[in-house]
């Protein structure tokens, strides 16, 4: 078989389109988009309340509004992939990786190192597929462990996902619709506003499209999407200055055709084949998710002191259904419950905050591959305190930053003796402005995951490992951010070593329930992941006072180091056994973004480039030499295009405009896994309202 991706022959080019296209193209606003951003930028994620972004001693990326409006993106998942993180979408399910790590494949929130947020609360799920982008104001992506702040699972980095609020000052309405590629049809609609003390905002988006065309036209059968729906709705109450109670729900789905397994056909069924046709055989699937959220927040009057509280529970539920027999063969349903309290004091000198965290997991499943087998019910809780402060000198320009947590987990199941562990770590950064462009940065930090019950207690198709410890890491980074008139900049070094990374080796048949054999859990005693990550943007209108913006950025990881210290753990390649797979060297994204208000027209044009990685055949359709266990996967470039152009604008009325989309641009392949294609080029024609 061979593979089909290849990277964008003199991928420069179209990116020097513009430049001769006059005023034919145009960026969403002046607002500058992912890193780097104003260092006095308003951020939430990083201690879990609001505070300066310059006062963030780790690296921290945010996609904000403008951003996620000029891009082609549909899902969270789409718009990462577009800022140059490493998404691997799998039919509908769809992982990141930052900094190498994170789990690409058969993972949930438990069991994953990158930690998926909608407004700081944990919901249960880690496929980024299901986190639309209906009613969000933002996105933003700590770099790094976040353990200290969010607990488990926070090893690689925390994406929060932010909704938008209802505002007084500026009621909104919007509405659209489209159609593209693969009989493509979409709708979105959002609305949003506060008068008497009460906040509304909405957002929704609806589509389904026919089985999907990849690189060169072809037609993957069997891959349509009936149904991809997500809506989130915030609503509050200010009962007295500075008093809010809020509710927030959100619900996402996608109701899909996969191929299912065929082991007659080369490709082993999953992956376009010879068999690939409209009569192969194919599942249904279902995935949902659903997060309920009540809310308290509260100040003093001068707001030197502030407290919030948050209850949330919800459900991540998938199926699997034989379209012929209309028997569902697999069900997983994950229910989760959390709460968070946490206080603030604020003085001039000197922060203080202390949180209290507890979140409940419980797992049921079965499936019907060889007999109805249901899996042992797990449950998994975790109660963690933590304390964090912020020590101001010179004038606020030099920022000392400590953290500490304590955290227990207790894991139990039907086949499993209660497990029951606990974890104290710390964080310590210091940021310093020698002047108010450019912010010099130091953080370290501690991170750590707890192993699932099913990874300790096995089940149908997972054999047991009493032994397994939890994974832990320590990083260490250095940094600079720079926003100096038209020119924003910023550069992180870091370095992580692993202690007992958690993977997932293959085990005989008979030491558990499925008959083909087991997958086991064990401990990679160490690793090490090293590189360097950074982002840059140049307003050249703005730079030569001219009306238009014209604006070339660039965003990259570059891992220098990606060592698997543990020979247990042997990755055959070329004689070499300690380089980390499925986790390319190279992330890369870049592109211009130009604006002509009086044309009112704004466009983008991005590139995003994944590197060389480290995969295995599973289908054993590549041939390799002998003792080889992995092969090279090479990288490649796909390129996005949208351009919108204001038709009409009524004062006190609204506007309307025309929306154009072209992604993939020029076809490239798209497998950022092994032999799993994305969509070839493909279009998309949109009209859209908004009222302001």
């Amino acid at each position: 078989m061979q593979i089909r991706l290849k990277p964008v022959a003199a991928p420069l080019l179209p990116l020097l389109l513009p430049l001769f296209a006059g005023n034919l193209y145009a960026q969403p606003s002046p607002e500058s988009r992912e890193t780097p951003t104003p260092l006095g930028e308003v951020v939430v994620t990083a201690n879990r309340m609001q505070e300066a972004k310059s006062e963030v001693s780790s690296n921290i990326t945010v996609i904000n509004s403008a951003d996620i409006r000029a891009s082609t993106a549909t899902s969270v998942a789409d718009l990462l992939t577009q800022n140059g993180f490493h998404v691997v979408t799998l039919g509908d399910i769809s992982n990141v990786q930052i900094r190498g790590m994170g789990n690409l494949t058969m993972t949930n929130e438990m069991e994953n190192q990158v930690l998926i947020l909608l407004n700081g609360r944990r919901i249960g799920m880690s496929n980024l597929a299901l986190a639309g982008l209906a009613n969000v104001e933002r996105v933003e992506i700590i770099r790094g462990p976040s353990a200290i702040q969010f607990g488990s699972s926070a090893m690689g980095g925390v994406v929060n996902i932010i909704t938008r609020r209802g505002d007084a000052a500026q009621p909104f309405a919007s509405v659209e619709i489209g159609i593209g590629s693969d009989s493509l049809q979409r709708q979105k609609i959002a609305f949003g506003g506060a008068a008497n003390g009460f906040d509304l905002a909405f957002g929704g988006m609806h589509e389904s499209r026919d089985d999907m065309t990849y690189s060169g036209g072809h037609r993957w059968y069997n891959t349509a999407i009936d149904r991809d729906q997500n809506y989130n709705l915030d609503l509050g109450y200010t009962f007295f200055k500075n008093h809010r109670i809020g509710i927030n729900r959100n619900e996402s789905e996608i109701k899909s055709d996969l191929p299912a397994y065929d082991y007659t056909c080369p490709g082993d069924g999953i992956r376009p084949s010879q068999c690939n046709n409209p009569n192969s055989p194919y599942h249904k699937h279902f995935k949902r998710n659903t997060n309920n959220a009540f809310s308290y927040t509260g100040a003093t009057d001068e707001k030197n002191l502030d407290w919030m509280f948050n209850y949330s529970f919800g459900k991540d539920r998938q199926n699997i259904t034989n379209p012929e027999t209309k028997q569902k063969v697999d069900s997983t349903t994950i229910d989760v419950k959390a709460y968070n309290a946490q206080a603030n004091y604020h003085a001039s000198l000197v922060t203080l905050s202390a949180g209290l965290d507890h979140y409940q997991y419980d797992l049921s499943a079965w499936n019907d591959y060889g007999g109805h087998v249901a899996e042992p019910d797990m449950t998994m809780k975790n109660t963690g305190a933590y304390l964090t402060g912020k020590l101001r000198l010179l004038d606020e320009r030099l920022i000392f930053s400590l953290g500490l947590r304590h955290d227990r987990f207790k894991n139990s199941s039907d086949i499993l003796d209660t497990w029951k562990k606990s974890h104290t770590g710390g964080s310590a950064g210091v940021s310093y402005l020698p002047v108010d462009w450019l912010k010099l940065r130091a953080n370290y930090a501690d991170g750590f995951r707890m192993p699932s019950p099913r990874q300790i207690g096995g089940g149908y198709s997972y054999s047991s490992n009493p032994s397994l410890k939890p994974e832990q890491s320590k990083t260490w980074e250095l940094g600079a951010d720079a926003n100096w008139n038209s020119l924003s900049a910023s550069l992180t070094w870091f370095l992580s070593d692993w202690k007992n990374k958690i993977a997932t080796f293959s085990d005989s048949a008979g030491v558990c329930g499925a008959p083909w054999g087991c997958y086991r859990y064990e401990n990679v005693n160490k690793a090490e992941i090293a590189g360097f990550e950074g982002a840059a943007s140049w307003d050249i209108g703005k730079a030569f006072e001219q009306e238009y913006s014209l604006k070339p950025y660039l965003g990259f990881t570059w891992l220098t180091t990606r060592k698997n210290k543990d020979p247990a753990q042997y990755i055959a390649y070329r004689g070499e056994s300690n380089i980390m797979p499925n986790t390319p060297k190279w992330m890369l994204s870049y592109g211009i973004d130009y604006a002509h208000p009086g044309m009112k027209l704004k466009s983008r044009l991005n590139a995003n480039y994944y590197g060389k990685a480290l995969t295995q055949d599973f289908s054993g359709t590549v041939s390799m030499p002998p003792g080889d266990t992995y092969f090279e996967r090479p990288g490649g470039t796909v390129v996005n295009w949208s351009l919108e152009k204001e038709l009409v604008d009524v004062k006190q009325v609204g506007k309307l405009t025309l929306r154009a989309e072209v992604s993939n641009l020029f076809d490239q392949a798209n497998e950022v896994y092994w032999n799993y294609p994305g969509p070839g080029r493909n279009f998309y024609l949109g009209l859209r309202y908004d009222y302001f």
